[in-house]
């Protein structure tokens, strides 16, 4: 299973390029999203939100992948933060 996303629309496989991009922003990323949710669980679930994200972006629109992760992630995180808030 190394090397597919599971679930969605099925089986796809992905790109090992891309997976390391994201996993080598990935700390970077649990960061950002642990210092705005404060709890890392949350935080593990905005950087889930942000990789299945970035799996289905138009990776050749992208010009700056690891600031594009980084704004994902982020608007994730203050996404929850903010619906946390309301309930």
């Amino acid at each position: 299973m190394q090397g597919q996303v599971v679930g969605g629309k099925g089986n796809t496989e992905a790109d090992p390029s891309d997976l390391a991009v994201f996993l080598a922003a990935r700390p970077r990323l649990l960061g950002i999203a642990y210092r705005v949710l404060g709890s890392h669980a949350e935080a593990e679930d905005a950087v889930q939100d942000t990789y299945l994200r970035w799996q289905g972006a138009d990776k050749a629109a992208i010009a700056s992948p690891g600031a594009w992760l980084t704004t994902v992630c982020t608007r994730r995180a203050v996404d929850m933060l903010r619906s946390a808030y309301r309930s």
